[in-house]
């Protein structure tokens, strides 16, 4: 508050805003489409300063630490169902499901004018990349794509200390990874199982084929680098307001 004081008081900052304080009616709304997992670490990249308002996940096994977190905030297994009972206090969606659905989830998000945050891989096709493209003209939303470590400090501050040209010209990099760290592929189908109570396969199908149920399907357990969704909220808010 001291900060907040004219000038001509005992402080520098002429406004509570600039001092950077925020009414708890400026914080962005954000839902999303998952929420255990890798979701689980992009809504914690948004919880600190955001509203989670809403949770669309057909695991609720997988969900339950967020469930449990944000109590208050309404639970769906279909995210169509979310977005149609409380898209009015939806300003934003974090997308993290299985990679099949990732462009078909943002589609319906954009089309209903809200920002997304969409894992990686963001499509399946170039074909859903392009429509995905051309919706976020269309409807006027901000995106992005799960690149995690592209979001960072770090990789800006390496950027930029190369194109300055402060370490000389740089014409080779060297870059490694010990991914992937989970099983690859499957050499045959596995046999089916008994669908949890917990889980609503058909909702977590969505527009797949329907296939009988194995949890070599789910859940995948493979979690990364927290706290990336975080980095989309400066620009959503420009856009929102």
């Amino acid at each position: 508050m001291a900060g907040a004081i004219p000038a001509g008081g005992f402080g520098s900052t002429p406004s509570l805003k600039a001092a950077g304080y925020r009414s708890p009616n400026e914080k962005l709304n954000i839902a999303s489409i998952g929420a255990g997992g890798r979701a689980a670490d992009d809504i914690n990249g948004c919880a600190p300063t955001e509203n989670i308002v809403a949770f669309a996940d057909p695991d609720s096994t997988r969900a339950a630490a967020m469930f449990k977190r944000f109590e208050k905030a309404p639970r769906y297994a279909d995210f169509r169902k979310m977005l149609d009972k409380e898209g009015k206090n939806i300003d934003a969606v974090i997308i993290a499901i299985p990679d099949f659905m990732h462009g078909t989830a943002a589609m319906w998000c954009m089309e209903r004018g809200k920002h997304v945050y969409v894992e990686k891989p963001l499509t399946r096709t170039i074909w859903e990349a392009r429509r995905l493209k051309e919706a976020a003209a269309k409807y006027g939303v901000a995106t992005q794509m799960g690149n995690q470590h592209v979001s960072e400090e770090g990789t800006r501050q390496v950027c930029e200390i190369i194109w300055s040209g402060e370490i000389g010209n740089v014409t080779e990099v060297h870059a490694w990874t010990d991914r992937p760290i989970w099983p690859q592929g499957m050499t045959e189908l596995p046999k089916e199982e008994k669908v949890p109570e917990t889980l609503d396969w058909d909702s977590w199908m969505g527009i797949q084929d329907m296939r009988p149920y194995s949890s070599a399907y789910v859940p995948f357990n493979w979690r990364g680098s927290t706290g990336a969704a975080g980095k989309i909220l400066a620009r959503v808010r420009w856009a929102t307001n």
